[in-house]
């Protein structure tokens, strides 16, 4: 461990004194250090961004989707809605899935004359569709005993009440049903559109007393299941549900966005591109340390011939050459990863990342990208250095002193 820390203490003494030549060629391996990391980190995000985006419309893996058609000839009335309630509450509760939700959706008038939008969830369904609220909160098991039921509207409905926060609208008329508001969404741009979330239940009773629960949709249960469980889920909660409601129909199927696309990453091939250019990069910064790197050995023969005369091996010169181009291009390296995340950080990069949308907030910086652009970096340090290493060790010791 001794020798090992001397080597990079003298590595970097080494590169201090001759900082002048490998200045110019260490910018280059910055840069492309720099444009690496970017480039991993960048489809990182865009990952994430873009997968957040698949489940929040078809679910996360895997998402079981099952529709239920009561058996009623005509129009449903609240207690079939009840009934398949029932039934999709006693199937959950039998499995034991940990994330689910029953689904159905009315149509219920506001004072204004204006329609709007409401879908009845589960408190599940938020972290099922990364559904987050801006104020407030999301629906929670205690609002199943509120005599007024609770609502969480997005903020069209907002602008369609006369505009402001959830402060000025602590309730909301819905078919002379007063609802009292709990949280609001903002989805940034495209939400304008009035919608609104409610229990399953509210949702039929409102409807039922406003005399519209015959236009209420049909009901759905989406559970959030292991992979592995995805076939048999779907088989085993169709059956107790179809079993508790004779005579109704139960379809289900695997609804989230892998069941499409066979698990592909649709970003692949432009993660794969950025990596590839930012590849071509660094290997060019890399032949000109090399080229530096070479040059500058052949200036240092007598050098080595004294250190070799002193007793040093050819495993310590080989380590010491070597080094001064791992520690000159790790800390190239390291400061192209700060300039990444720098730039990262600047307000006109975020916003650019997010393309104005509205109540979205950027993770933090990628660590697997600063970590990956520090192993290139050191990896082609080593590579580049080995073979000025190569070319100093066989360097004959009374050549090198006549030098």
């Amino acid at each position: 461990m001794t020798d090992v820390v001397a080597a990079i203490q003298d590595a970097w003494t080494e590169l201090r004194i001759h900082r002048g030549r490998v200045l110019m060629s260490l910018i280059g391996v910055t840069v492309a250090i720099a444009a690496l990391t970017a480039s991993v980190a960048v489809g990182e995000l865009a990952r994430s961004t873009l997968l957040v985006s698949m489940e929040s419309n078809g679910g996360r893996p895997a998402t079981l989707t099952m529709w239920i058609s009561p058996a009623a000839a005509d129009a449903p009335s609240a207690d079939d809605h009840v009934a398949a309630l029932d039934a999709i509450e006693a199937a959950v509760d039998r499995y034991g899935v940990e994330y689910a939700s029953a689904r159905t959706n009315a149509h219920l008038a506001l004072p204004q004359g204006m329609g709007v939008q409401v879908e009845g969830v589960e408190p599940d369904f938020a972290v099922m569709r990364h559904l987050a609220v801006a104020e407030g909160r999301f629906l929670v098991e205690s609002d199943r005993a509120r005599l007024a039921p609770a609502i969480v509207v997005n903020r069209g409905m907002l602008d369609t009440l006369g505009g402001g926060g959830m402060e000025l609208h602590r309730t909301v008329e819905l078919d002379g049903t007063t609802a009292v508001v709990v949280g609001v969404v903002d989805r940034g741009m495209g939400d304008d559109w009035p919608q609104a979330w409610m229990l399953p239940r509210d949702v039929v009773r409102v409807a039922d007393a406003a005399g519209r629960s015959g236009m209420i949709s049909g009901l759905q249960l989406e559970a959030w299941v292991p992979e592995e469980m995805a076939d048999d889920g779907v088989r085993m909660l169709s059956q107790d549900i179809r079993s508790a409601l004779p005579g109704s129909s139960v379809d289900g199927s695997r609804q989230d966005w892998q069941a499409f696309e066979g698990g592909f990453d649709p970003l692949l091939p432009l993660q794969l591109t950025l990596i590839g250019t930012a590849v071509v990069i660094l290997l060019l910064g890399a032949l000109g340390l090399v080229t530096v790197a070479v040059v500058s050995i052949r200036q240092r023969v007598r050098e080595f011939g004294i250190r070799r005369a002193f007793g040093a091996s050819r495993g310590r010169i080989f380590a010491a050459v070597m080094l001064e181009s791992v520690v000159g291009t790790v800390v190239a390296g390291t400061i192209g990863i700060a300039l990444c995340i720098f730039a990262y950080r600047l307000p006109v990069v975020q916003e650019t990342l997010t393309q104005g949308v509205g109540g979205v907030e950027l993770p933090g910086f990628p660590m697997s990208a600063a970590v990956t652009g520090l192993l290139v970096s050191a990896a082609v340090g080593a590579l580049a250095g080995s073979i000025p290493a190569t070319i100093a060790v066989r360097s004959k010791v009374i050549e090198a002193i006549r030098f």
